[in-house]
Parts: C-alpha cells; sequence; structure tokens
C-alpha cells in the first residue's frame, strides 16, 4: 500500500540532513562549534562563562556577549574565549561574585610567600588558551588582610596562548597592608618555557603588581614572555606596598616592547627599604626591555641578581625614554647587562646606577660588574652614572647635559638632596 510522505516527516529528514551537513563541515575543518555566554548570535547558549567553557569542546571558541559575569572561570583545556560586541551594549565584564572571592588555585612554586590563589580567570595547563576583548574588574572582592589567599585576575599556569585587548583593574585587597603580596592583575608563571603573549592590554590599580611572569625559583626554565603595547598604571604613591609595573623574575624570560608603564612609588617611612620600580627584572636573564615609556616611579628599570634564586645577568636595555625616577631610572644590581639608546631624564640619584650590592646566584660573586652604558642621552639628573665599586664596566661614552654632576659618581649615593615627594634609596621587592 502507498503511504503518504507528509510535511511533518518532509521536515524531520531535512532537520536531519541539516545535522549531518553541520558535522561534516564541522569534521572537514577541524574546528568544533563555537559556543556564547549570554545571549547575543544564534548559537548554543549559557547564562554563564564557566557553563560555556564547560560546555565547549577543546579547540572551541566561546564567546562572551556584553554583560556582567559575577564568577571566578577556570579553563583547563585548549580554548579561545572572545569578549564581543553586540549593538550599543557594553563590554563582557568579569566581576567578583556576590559573596566575595574564594580560594580557587595554589601555587606550586616551592618559592612561593603564599600558595593560595584566588584568581578570577584560572588557566591551568598544559592549555593552550587565549583571550580576547574581556575586562576582569576586581572591585569588591571581599579579600583583606594577609591571611587570606592572593587576588590575581588572570592567573595562567604552564600555558600557551595570547591575552589581547584586555582590560584588568581593582585586584587590590581593601585596605591594603605594606605585609601582604596580594593584588596581581596579570601573573604567568612556569617552570617549562611555555611561551605566552600579552598585547595591547591595559592594567591599572593593582596592589602589588601589574603584570608578572614568574618561574619556579627551583633553577628550571620558567616561561618565555612577549609584552607589547599594554599600558600598566599604578595606584601612585602609597604606603600599602611596594608596586611593581611589570615583573619577569625567577627564571622567565622574554621580551618586552612599546609599553607604558607609570606611577609606581613606594611612599612609606623614611627609613623604609622599600621601593617601587616600574620594570623589575629579578633572578631572570637575557630579557629584552625596548621602546619603553616607564615615568613616576623609584626605580624605572631595574634588573636585580639574588643569592638563592640565581642572577639577573645580560639583560638588554635599549631605545627608552623614561622620566620621574626618584631613585634610579637604571639600577643594575647584576652584571653584564646593555644599557643603550635609552633617553633618561630627572631622577633623583642617578640616571643609571651600577649597584655592587646584590650576590650572584648560590656561590656566586658581587654585582655591578661587566656593564655596557653607551650612547644614552642623561638630563635633569643628579648624577649621570653612579659608578659602585664593581669593575671592568663600559660607562660611556654618553650624552650628559644639564645633570647636576656632569660626570660619573663614585659610590652608591648622589649628594644632591632628593626631589620633592622622594623617598629615602630603596630597593624593588619582587612577588614571590
Amino acid at each position: 500500500m502507498f503511504q503518504k510522505w507528509t510535511s511533518s516527516r518532509i521536515l524531520i529528514i531535512v532537520g536531519l540532513s541539516v545535522c549531518f551537513a553541520a558535522e561534516s563541515a564541522s569534521a572537514q575543518t577541524g574546528t568544533p562549534p563555537p559556543v556564547q555566554a549570554g545571549k547575543c548570535r544564534n548559537m548554543p547558549s549559557y547564562k554563564t562563562i564557566q557553563a560555556a567553557v564547560d560546555a565547549a569542546q577543546a579547540g572551541a571558541t566561546v564567546y562572551v556577549c556584553p554583560g556582567l559575569y559575577p564568577e571566578q572561570v577556570t579553563i583547563d583545556k585548549n580554548l579561545n574565549l572572545t569578549g564581543i560586541a553586540s549593538g550599543t551594549a557594553d563590554a563582557a565584564v568579569i566581576t567578583t561574585p556576590s559573596g566575595g572571592m574564594i580560594l580557587s588555585a595554589s601555587d606550586p612554586s616551592p618559592a612561593s610567600l603564599n600558595p593560595s590563589i584566588a584568581a578570577q580567570v584560572f588557566i591551568q595547563g598544559p592549555a593552550t588558551v587565549n583571550l580576547t576583548n574581556l575586562t576582569v574588574d576586581g572591585n569588591n572582592n571581599g579579600l583583606s588582610g594577609c591571611n587570606g589567599p592572593t587576588l590575581v585576575g588572570i592567573y595562567a599556569v604552564n600555558s600557551t596562548g595570547t591575552l589581547n585587548g584586555l582590560n584588568l583593574r581593582n585586584q587590590a585587597l581593601d585596605p591594603a597592608d605594606a605585609a601582604c603580596n596580594s593584588g596581581l592583575g596579570v601573573y604567568l608563571e612556569g617552570n617549562t618555557g611555555k611561551t605566552v603573549t600579552v598585547k595591547n592590554s591595559t592594567v591599572t590599580n593593582y596592589q602589588k603588581n601589574g603584570i608578572t611572569a614568574n618561574g619556579y625559583g627551583d633553577g628550571t626554565a620558567g616561561p618565555v614572555i612577549t609584552l607589547t603595547g599594554n599600558t600598566v598604571v599604578g595606584q601612585g604613591p602609597t604606603a600599602g606596598t611596594a608596586e611593581n609595573g611589570i615583573q619577569v623574575g625567577f627564571g622567565a624570560t622574554g621580551k618586552l616592547s612599546t609599553n607604558l608603564v607609570l606611577d609606581n612609588v613606594y611612599q612609606g617611612t623614611s627609613s623604609s627599604t622599600l621601593a617601587g620600580t616600574g620594570i623589575l627584572i629579578y633572578a631572570s636573564k637575557a630579557v629584552v626591555v625596548s621602546n619603553a615609556r616607564v615615568s613616576t616611579t623609584q626605580f624605572a628599570v631595574a634588573a636585580v641578581s639574588d643569592s638563592t634564586y640565581g642572577n639577573a645577568d645580560g639583560n638588554n636595555i635599549n631605545n627608552n625614554y623614561i622620566t620621574a625616577s626618584t631613585i634610579a631610572a637604571m639600577e643594575l644590581c647584576s652584571n653584564n647587562n646593555i644599557v643603550e639608546f635609552n633617553d633618561l631624564y630627572s631622577s633623583g640619584q642617578a640616571a643609571v646606577k651600577v649597584d655592587s650590592s646584590c650576590t650572584e646566584g648560590p656561590g656566586g660573586g658581587n654585582s655591578g660588574t661587566g656593564n655596557t652604558v653607551t650612547n644614552n642621552n642623561f638630563n635633569g639628573d643628579c648624577a649621570g652614572i653612579l659608578t659602585g665599586s664593581g669593575t671592568g664596566n663600559t660607562l660611556g661614552p654618553n650624552a650628559l647635559v644639564v645633570n647636576e654632576f656632569l660626570t660619573q659618581m663614585s659610590g652608591s649615593t648622589c649628594s644632591s638632596p632628593l626631589p620633592s615627594g622622594g623617598s629615602s634609596p630603596g630597593f624593588p621587592v619582587p612577588f614571590r
């Protein structure tokens, strides 16, 4: 008997054909289907970013629609997380949960002073994760005092990927405390030589560091980073803790170019040994810092060796424009660094301080040896170069124009009074 085909059956067959075609296309391209947090596109949607991340296949893109997402997100698979525009709606913003931030990760480094981490976004390697066009706001995080976890906007451990076009803000305890090592915008950590790029991003109002890249401090290779086109702005003069705009430390390495770093000044007691730093290279080698603009710091760029965690030797600091460092534009408490073609203006103690007070790695000698400081412009500084007591340094030629002391000075302190609002010579303090 002839069976009539109904329109409903035709629709079912057509629908199945579309599904099979989509699956076939996905199989051919090898790209998993995207999902979204919120609802602004025609694709599977989820109310939270974490739900979308959990539902997405490895390698997929999770689109984040405009809106506020009060949550802590963990990513442990290959993924792209991308904020998208929708009409005139506001940006996609990850905010703190209504109950405040809680412990979400543990720092694996044996050198960590506080292994407990409260991360707004936690990326667990070996995943490759790319974040694009997102705001991460740590305001109203509910953390205070020094006994809780370290607050981090984005915490990536042993992962690879690119962070592009992000806005990190308000990663700070309330109130801040000088004894706390808390409040990081971006924290990249690892001991495997994984590569991570941060570009075209802004980090503001952090408590300790804006962008941090650390190895484990155990002698193994740390992450290899590229930081380019970022703006990092501290809280300005503060007694809370000694801030660093960017830190590359404990075996991490990489290249920093065209970054703007401002307002990292510790203003504690006059006898304090703490100091804020724009760009701090701590126990890390072969870091390149170029074409940066650094202003309103105590040390603009510092390369500091550590007797326990290793040397900060062989770094290349070139073509940077630095103003208003209340202590020194360049602090070289390490060996065999190259400082050239920089414009260093209005430093309270020296344009360049060659410092002999650091001990090179375990069993090493003193710092302040074999550095090359040539073809720089100095203007408005107390001294052009404070030479310390090291040997084998090449300290010229440099253009010394309208400085209080036009030539090099021996020792570690310039005899001129510090600029108004400055502090006694201190020392950079890394995050660990």
